[in-house]
């Protein structure tokens, strides 16, 4: 089903557009590219002999958007960094005063870090427990609405898998935000997910890509997955300060409930004074030129039935050339523990450039 529904909703966007031809489609093209460099101690690696540095195209997307009426319009967005992948396909409608529907493969609703776009995070990674637990992009259907300060969104989604696993997940965020996009936000998020008995299995790095994947977890076979999530934000004249915190309750057919849970704390500071621009619960990115943003995050993520937790800290600074350019540094310094043993010491360091167009 995942495979034919990006296909199913591109069909019905040429329909659209043949109804509408008369003043649309109107047509939006674009992309970006990612490079990255780590270098890192062997804290990093589950072996000494191991390489204590990697470069990778990281992401590598193109995408287009189209504006078929005025209530009617789509997205279609795939990488080229390691073959080719679809990450956005869907199609939109705006027609209702209360509601807007959006059909096809999309993020779900869950986690301010991880609904903020890949070119406007703080760091040049996420964060461990958002890419533990927030899930990603799936195929489904999701309804949006504003009400006053609310912002709500709740839709049904299908993991791309044999069991044919669903979810139905949603989100409420509540925001003051003046005409310069000074605010305070506030929100929660749920995800009630059932995976029929699929593998479920915490396997993250200590937010350095090219490492290797030291916080293991046990290989489940998940019948149900609860997720939560909370969510605060405030900015104030280029200062953002944001956290989460986030938790999974998973079902084991043969062990039990696993717990899985942890949070961040950021913040960031655009030597300019220039927000960030925020609309609907999402933050985006600063529109500057030859702006430095400081930012720092403290992160932690616990599997709390295998005795496993681990500890970040990051500092780093972004460089806006221009709205098309930027360069990002980070250092990142880890702890992890196993069964009650502490391991840490020296850091690491990544570097990314970053072009859009």
């Amino acid at each position: 089903m995942k495979t034919l529904l990006p296909y199913a909703a591109l069909s019905l966007l040429t329909v659209a557009a043949t109804a509408h031809a008369a003043d649309y489609p109107k047509l939006d093209f674009g992309g970006y590219l990612m490079v990255d460099h780590d270098q890192f101690s062997d804290l990093f690696l589950e072996r000494d002999e191991g390489d204590n540095q990697g470069t990778d195209i990281r992401r590598a997307r193109l995408s287009a958007e189209a504006q078929f009426s005025k209530n009617w319009q789509s997205k279609v967005q795939i990488d080229v960094s390691d073959g080719v992948s679809i990450k956005d396909a869907y199609i939109q409608y705006k027609g209702w005063d209360w509601a807007a529907v959006t059909v096809g493969q999309q993020k779900e609703p869950f986690g301010l870090e991880k609904l903020t776009g890949s070119r406007n995070v703080f760091m040049i990674e996420r964060s461990m427990v958002s890419e533990a637990l927030a899930p990603g992009r799936t195929i489904g259907a999701q309804l949006n609405g504003k009400l006053k300060s609310f912002n709500w969104q709740v839709g049904y989604f299908q993991e791309d898998n044999s069991q044919q696993s669903n979810a139905v997940t949603g989100r409420l965020t509540w925001a003051l935000k003046d005409k310069e996009n000074n605010f305070l936000h506030l929100g929660a998020a749920f995800s009630e997910r059932r995976l029929k008995g699929d593998t479920f299995r915490i396997n993250e790095t200590l937010e350095v890509y090219s490492s290797d994947s030291l916080l293991e977890g046990d290989t489940l076979l998940a019948e149900d997955a609860s997720l939560a999530g909370l969510e605060f934000m405030w900015q104030y004249h280029g200062f953002v300060s944001m956290a989460e915190w986030q938790q999974a309750d998973i079902e084991d057919k043969n062990f039990g409930t696993y717990r899985y849970e942890g949070g961040y704390y950021q913040m960031s500071y655009a030597l300019s004074g220039k927000n960030r621009r925020y609309k609907n619960g999402k933050l985006k990115g600063i529109k500057a030129s030859n702006d430095w943003e400081l930012t720092w995050r403290l992160s932690q993520f616990r599997l709390v039935e295998e005795n496993r937790k681990a500890k970040n800290w990051s500092v780093g600074v972004n460089y806006l050339l221009n709205k098309d350019l930027m360069f990002k540094a980070n250092y990142i310094h880890a702890k992890h523990q196993e069964d009650g043993e502490t391991f840490g010491a020296d850091g690491a360091f990544s570097l990314r450039a970053q072009y859009s167009f």
